[in-house]
């Protein structure tokens, strides 16, 4: 069955290439006879066998005649494993879109279509969620939106410099803040990243503006993100600028760093609940996820405790 690997490779290959349409077309035939349980009248068969063999017999002539040999039967091998690996391949593509994870549902396990970072060291990790302790996470004295008597409440730990905390705040927490507000208590604890450079600094001064300004606050949460990559002492504070809050308390509150301890206490309880990297969210005690997932998989979850 090697016309059904030639098929796959030149019809690939047939895209951008006149003449391997042509064998594409020579195998297709020889496909369509092998299935119909008749012979292959194209010879391709046969001119693959004699050129894969012929190169093996001029580099070592005993492997080349045994693979000439039993032939078929590897030819059947391979075919089978591919047609194993699309098949597995196009039920991780539909898990993908269905359930955000390649792997099925419920499955934590690593996805190479969807490689969620969720390492300390911002590479894909397989980790044990069941690790993780939603349950000892308390709400503290955070920034938070929405509603505080909501049946759904979300605690995220995050790192202003994390570009996969960066990725879901644009594409998942905006919409929460925009769509949900009435329905959660979302609350965002700081966990900076060591492996970060100046990680701590836009924590401190988010905590410094939410100080004055609840609601300036995630203005400022946003704004952080969509200019993660110029931050500085002075970015920082020229981002304060059009919230329109006191600068002086401002400056007097970020160069005391004055909630340097708030942010060790958040860093100290992500620590003891196994957080090992961010974004790391968790739901009603209960529900976690790591990594960037989709503003779907959030929903998901959400819609079914608002049902509960």
């Amino acid at each position: 069955m090697i016309c059904v690997i030639a098929l796959i490779v030149f019809g690939i290959l047939g895209i951008f290439s006149a003449s391997h349409r042509i064998i594409a077309k020579e195998a297709l035939d020889c496909v369509l006879k092998r299935i119909t349980i008749r012979k292959c009248t194209t010879g391709l068969d046969k001119r693959l066998k004699a050129q894969i063999t012929g190169k093996l017999m001029r580099k070592h002539r005993k492997t080349g005649r045994w693979i000439y040999k039993h032939f078929e039967v590897i030819s059947w091998f391979f075919t089978i494993l591919l047609i194993v690996s699309l098949v597995y391949s196009i039920l991780g593509i539909y898990n993908l879109v269905m359930f955000d994870n390649c792997n099925g549902e419920d499955s934590t396990a690593f996805c190479p279509f969807n490689p969620s970072a969720t390492g300390a060291g911002g590479h894909s990790e397989i980790r044990n969620k069941g690790n993780l302790k939603p349950e000892i996470v308390s709400i503290d004295d955070d920034p938070w939106f929405g509603n505080s008597d909501a049946k759904v409440t979300i605690i995220e730990f995050g790192c202003f410099k994390c570009p996969y905390t960066k990725q879901v705040a644009e594409e998942v927490v905006q919409k929460l803040y925009s769509q949900y507000q009435d329905k959660i208590y979302f609350v965002y604890r700081d966990f900076p990243l060591s492996i970060h450079e100046h990680a701590h600094e836009p924590s401190l001064s988010a905590q410094c503006v939410f100080e004055q300004d609840r609601e300036a606050y995630w203005d400022y949460y946003f704004s952080i993100f969509r200019n993660q990559d110029l931050l500085d002492n002075q970015v920082l504070r020229d981002l304060v600028i059009p919230l329109g809050i006191n600068m002086t308390q401002y400056d007097e509150c970020f160069i005391s760093q004055k909630y340097s301890s708030e942010l060790d206490n958040d860093y100290k309880d992500g620590f003891l609940a196994g957080i090992y990297g961010t974004p790391t969210f968790f739901i009603n005690g209960k529900e976690t996820i790591v990594g960037p997932k989709s503003f779907k998989t959030f929903k998901k979850i959400i819609e079914k405790e608002l049902k509960s």
